[in-house]
């Protein structure tokens, strides 16, 4: 921190070490421990806490207020006088400097942005700990050992669950997603269908899952992608043989059909019930059908509505 006493310049990295560094090793332990269903309320919080600061430690968070600060300044130079001087105020602030000193104002909008992130990222993380809270966790473990999650150097993604862009951080629409390992796969729920639950849903997924969840970890790489030693070169292996014409046509006509079932089933468990005739008989069909056979979610659905009496 600049021009902090020199016994307080590195606060914030002993607090992550701390409060953060040494506590994901037990979280990650808790959330990979598939006989764990049911979380307390501080287990869920630290869950939280430390995943995401995996978000606000990596530079994309600060990135996205120097991209903010550049469009401002590149928006102001149009308005130079015609001697060359720029007038504005932004945030309160009055700026005035001439174009010849562009280069060295945009600097110093930068240090001025890394200040503010070191002072204000904490409170930011809290504020957005306790706006995730009510959201339901699930875990997602891949059942393909020939198929590997990778991660990089900006491993928590935040996006749209629609859109799959990033429209501000507290976007009620926006999944969060990071990979826990090469077999684990951590995903928090939007806010708008959050039920406050701190039971962790357990799933699992194909090579498919895979393929689509790497490609948005490779996109979301600032400069490195990180895998174990041959994670990395499977992951291309499979990103090429997705993209071959015929695998790639099967791929989307799958991804598709599977989706579209499972928002049926979604409808009729909303609108006629999760133990009515319509539902089961939808969840018979996708069962019946080549894409849906070992989906280990599905046919947990099955056992319950044997159980319960409702499958016949």
């Amino acid at each position: 921190m600049p021009n902090a006493e020199i016994d307080r310049k590195y606060d914030l990295e002993h607090h992550f070490a701390e409060h953060v560094d040494s506590e994901f090793p037990k979280i990650y332990k808790l959330l990979i421990d598939e006989s764990v269903k049911v979380l307390t309320a501080d287990q869920k919080k630290q869950i939280l806490y430390v995943c995401l600061s995996l978000y606000f430690r990596t530079p994309r968070f600060l990135n996205h207020q120097n991209a903010f600060t550049d469009q401002i300044l590149d928006r102001m130079v149009l308005y130079a006088d015609k001697d060359g001087e720029v007038k504005f105020t932004f945030e309160n602030v009055r700026h005035e400097f001439n174009l010849k000193d562009i280069d060295k104002v945009r600097e110093e909008f930068k240090e001025r942005n890394r200040v503010v992130f070191l002072v204000q990222h904490l409170e930011k993380w809290k504020e957005f700990v306790d706006f995730k809270y009510d959201c339901t966790i699930n875990v997602h473990r891949i059942n393909d050992a020939n198929a590997p999650l990778i991660t990089c150097d900006n491993p928590v993604s935040i996006r749209g669950i629609k859109t799959t862009r990033f429209d501000g951080l507290f976007d009620p629409n926006a999944v969060i997603t990071l990979p826990l390992d090469t077999k684990y796969y951590l995903e928090i729920f939007p806010n708008n269908i959050a039920d406050g639950q701190t039971r962790i849903h357990r799933m699992v997924h194909d090579r498919d899952y895979v393929f689509t969840t790497n490609a948005i970890i490779q996109g979301n790489a600032e400069k490195l992608i990180i895998g174990k030693p041959g994670t990395i070169e499977r992951h291309f292996q499979i990103q090429s043989s997705y993209e071959e014409a015929e695998n790639a046509e099967q791929f989307v006509e799958k991804a598709k059909f599977k989706f579209e079932e499972m928002q049926k089933f979604d409808t009729l468990c909303r609108t006629a019930g999760f133990t009515s005739k319509e539902t089961v008989s939808q969840l018979k069909k996708m069962l019946s059908n080549e894409y849906f056979k070992n989906e280990v979610q599905l046919i947990q659905l099955k056992r319950l509505y044997v159980a319960s009496g409702h499958w016949n």
